[in-house]
């Protein structure tokens, strides 16, 4: 396997990451990355994971999570399950100043957060997973630039390679918006992503893009999008493939208790002398029938490179649900459940052969908290991957306990 590709996009890289590191933000369309945390492959515990969703104090906060599990296929591997116990302690530092979202002027939102993974048996696996995002800009009366970027830093089993993949994953985008009328706003987005893996038995990939966006405010409670995306993929010893991308949205309110965003579209995705062109799809529904109750629903499509499988892609389709409820003032109960659908086709395949994979789990977690700045959780998690190539899908079992402390 020759690094062609792994070159140039790492000098691209240090120029960018200058400027910029990701977290996603709410954008009019998009192929979302393996960034994005919606893969119903990833336990709630299992990986660490920050948000800027969350209300915060603002200024410099800290906090500390311990958590400990027994995984009965701690590796995730099909003809040989691994049960351990493991063990994860961390602290997350974050910084936020400004509001991004109301008002003028500047703001930025920055965690950091390392994470000792340690095993009760395999102890040469023990590694620390680091994760890093930052979000910041600068917002007038009618224009707005932001810079979204995150470096994550795992060493996680997924489900495409069936083993522990350590890796080094990147992405940065730069987005301007302007107010061109009272009810439209156009937006200009570049960014780059990369997924490069230690092993070289494992393919490294990368996207750069650029986008258009117009999203109109049809009403105070509902927005509509259009977005037009060119960018292109270069996969490590392969040829590189070029997308273009066409997706509307909508962001709808239908009631005071009822949120809806939708983004769907299709993509055309050139390689070889071949042409393909899919659905890509992001939803989410959430409704408040109470204040203690929230029901909510995600579902996604898109296409993703392979790092196992030379030379492939695979489609992914998936769709979670749940509903979580306030048991009395202390006592939270939040139930999970999700399917995930894998379709890999060849590009240009020197790995093995092409494979469905179909993941289902359902998780339960019930969680105490003893103050506004404490709690205790106990959470499990049943997934099962079918796979249709006899090396490749699993059966685990998770159930652990998990303590969150803010300074």
């Amino acid at each position: 396997m020759h690094h062609s590709y792994t070159v140039p996009l790492r000098r691209s890289l240090v120029l960018l990451t200058c400027l910029w590191v990701l977290k996603p933000t709410r954008i009019l369309s998009q192929e979302l990355s393996a960034m994005v945390d919606d893969r119903v492959e990833s336990p709630p515990a299992d990986a660490p994971i920050l948000s800027f969703e969350e209300e915060r104090r603002g200024g410099l906060e800290v906090r500390a999570i311990v958590s400990a599990a027994y995984s009965t296929n701690t590796f995730l591997s099909r003809n040989n399950p691994v049960p351990d116990s493991v063990f994860r302690i961390g602290p997350t530092v974050s910084y936020v100043q400004g509001d991004m979202k109301e008002g003028e002027g500047g703001f930025v939102q920055f965690a950091y957060q390392p994470t000792g993974v340690i095993f009760g048996k395999s102890r040469t696996n023990d590694r620390i997973d680091q994760v890093a995002a930052l979000n910041a800009g600068w917002r007038g009366k009618t224009s707005q630039i932001t810079y979204t970027g995150a470096a994550r830093r795992l060493g996680d089993a997924i489900a495409d390679t069936g083993i522990e993949s350590n890796r080094l994953e990147l992405e940065n985008e730069l987005r301007a918006a302007w107010t061109v009328r009272e009810k439209i706003a156009v937006e200009l987005a570049a960014g780059i992503s990369l997924t490069n893996y230690d092993s070289s038995e494992l393919v490294s990939s990368g996207r750069i893009y650029g986008e258009v966006a117009v999203r109109y405010a049809y009403s105070p409670k509902t927005q509509l999008g259009l977005a037009y995306r060119a960018g292109e993929i270069r996969i490590e010893g392969f040829d590189n493939q070029t997308t273009q991308q066409v997706a509307g949205s909508i962001d709808w309110q239908p009631r005071e208790k009822i949120t809806v965003k939708i983004e769907g579209g299709a993509e055309l995705r050139k390689f070889d002398r071949e042409t393909k062109i899919n659905p890509v799809v992001k939803a989410q529904i959430e409704w408040r029938p109470r204040q203690e109750t929230r029901l909510f629903l995600n579902a996604y499509q898109r296409n993703e490179v392979s790092a196992l499988n030379q030379g492939q892609v695979f489609n992914l389709r998936g769709v979670a649900a749940g509903f979580s409820q306030r048991l009395g003032s202390k006592w939270t109960f939040l139930l999970e459940t999700g399917y995930e659908k894998s379709e890999y086709f060849e590009v240009k395949s020197t790995g093995v052969s092409s494979r469905n994979d179909e993941i289902w789990f359902v998780s339960p977690r019930l969680t105490y908290r003893f103050t506004d700045l404490c709690d205790l959780s106990l959470f499990h998690r049943t997934s099962d991957n079918t796979s249709t190539d006899p090396n490749f899908g699993y059966d685990e079992v998770i159930t652990g306990l998990e303590l969150n402390y803010q300074f």
